[in-house]
């Protein structure tokens, strides 16, 4: 978000004379310090005049923020006696009815040691500011915002809420007011039409976010991106957005919640290093085509940098409904989404967090197709005895799982037995039998009895009728 304005805009901003009142931050809002207590002014003193970033608060005597603020624009690491924090002001140009300013240096930084200086965005860009005198946390306006747990998930979906000091039009100067936005963080690994290499292949520790019709600009770096929700939780820092902050695009934020990122806010300086994708990672689905309810698709991933271990969510593209999840690469698809599309998920985990890449057929899921029940062939036995019926099936070509069946005689003849057999993914289609072995009660009638004989294998069902003879002793 942009000191270094290319096809990709970093935050970070110049500082230049204030410019006269216009449009809230590209379609936010104006807001009073009290409403987000943790964010904070943070100017670096520069050769030829300075650069504007935004932190924010998460101890008395820390601040987070973006790793690009704390270089210069020539790329240069700075030095921490030229940066400058304000904490409890709406507006660092004048003072706001309400403010309660608190200034403090910086004795020192943290960079995460991922992080690499460029002039795009790229993955871990986040810093950790120790100030020279704590903060008085305890004003209405001066306030620390939590961190996210450990164990929290990714937060695909949430609603969220970003204050900043950066530009309110993108190419003009921030008047120096705060000002805030809404937005919704997108689903991990997707990032709208937002094309940048840090969601593409490090999305265990980078996602993006869009509001309506607002988006972050130029000094709005290091902003925290928290729950709209109470207690607000620090879920992203602002990284980058599109150049020319066009309303309504997405911007882009570091998981905070990432253990990458999270271990070294908490002071790990050898965090863990998340999943990475490169040109070699894939993720395919396949299976026998024409997919249908009963048979098997597969799904496999690899080449992932970081030895991660591997889980599949397989799920119905239509809905998004997680059909199974799991280490299981096998999923034998159900009648219920006929006509849909499926889609695989591949969550590639080790210590430094989790990494999601998707992939969809463009075949849609058909009708399983009729279990085929040959024949039965009929058999004579006396009461009270055992006998072995032979039940020959014929499947299509594809279906493969387990296949069952069952024979089912009148009450009086005897109970109802049943036999399975399991064919693996590809080993589908062929005629085969299947053996059963009726016991015939020692008062059944004598005669020929009806035998319902049911097969199943998966969503595919198949019935036919047999018969037995029961002779005498």
């Amino acid at each position: 978000m942009g000191r270094r304005l290319l096809a990709l805009a970093l935050l970070a901003a110049a500082a230049s004379s204030p410019a006269a009142a216009r449009t809230r931050v590209v379609g936010g809002t104006s807001a009073q310090i009290t409403s987000a207590p943790w964010t904070v002014y943070l100017r670096q003193a520069t050769k030829s005049g300075a650069e504007l970033c935004t932190g924010a608060i998460v101890d008395p005597l820390h601040v987070l923020t973006a790793a690009h603020c704390v270089f210069d624009s020539s790329g240069a690491l700075a030095v921490p006696s030229a940066f400058t924090v304000k904490a409890g002001i709406s507006n660092y140009v004048t003072p706001a009815p309400g403010d309660a300013e608190q200034d403090r240096g910086v004795s020192s930084f943290r960079v995460q040691p991922g992080y690499q200086p460029s002039s795009s965005p790229t993955p871990d860009d986040v810093a950790i500011l120790a100030l020279t005198a704590p903060f008085d946390l305890g004003t209405p306006q001066v306030q620390a915002a939590a961190l996210p747990a450990a164990s929290a998930p990714f937060p695909a979906g949430a609603s969220v809420v970003l204050a900043g000091f950066g530009r309110e039009t993108n190419g003009a100067s921030p008047d120096g007011s705060l000002n805030a936005l809404e937005a919704t963080v997108d689903d991990q690994g997707t990032c709208g039409g937002f094309a940048n290499g840090v969601v593409r292949s490090a999305d265990a520790v980078a996602f993006c976010a869009a509001a309506a019709a607002a988006v972050a600009c130029n000094g709005d770096s290091g902003a925290a991106l928290v729950t709209a929700d109470t207690p607000h939780t620090i879920v992203g820092i602002a990284d980058a957005v599109p150049a020319g902050c066009p309303p309504g695009g997405e911007g882009l934020f570091t998981a905070v919640g990432a253990p990458e990122i999270l271990d070294f806010i908490h002071g790990s300086d050898q965090p863990p290093t998340a999943p990475r994708a490169d040109d070699a990672t894939y993720v395919q689905l396949y299976g026998e085509l024409p997919l249908r309810a009963g048979s098997t698709v597969t799904c496999e991933s690899g080449n992932w940098e970081g030895s991660p271990t591997i889980r599949y969510a397989f799920l119905d593209t239509r809905t998004n409904a997680v059909l199974q999840v799991g280490s299981n690469g096998s999923f034998t698809l159900p009648a219920r989404i006929n006509g849909d599309t499926i889609g695989c998920r591949a969550f590639a985990t080790n210590p430094g967090g989790t990494a999601v890449l998707e992939t969809t057929t463009r075949d849609t899921v058909q009708a399983a197709p009729k279990l085929e029940i040959e024949h039965v062939p009929p058999v004579v036995t006396g009461r009270g005895r055992r006998v072995r019926l032979t039940v020959w099936l014929d499947p299509p070509d594809g279906m493969s799982g387990k296949y069952g069946v069952c024979v089912t005689p009148p009450a009086p003849v005897g109970r109802r037995v049943c036999a399975s057999r399991r064919v693996p993914a590809g080993g589908g289609g062929g005629r085969f039998a299947l053996a059963v072995t009726l016991h015939i009660a020692p008062n059944a009638p004598v005669g020929q009895a009806r035998l319902t004989v049911t097969a199943a294998a998966g969503a595919s069902h198949g019935e036919l009728t047999a018969r037995v003879r029961v002779a005498r002793q």
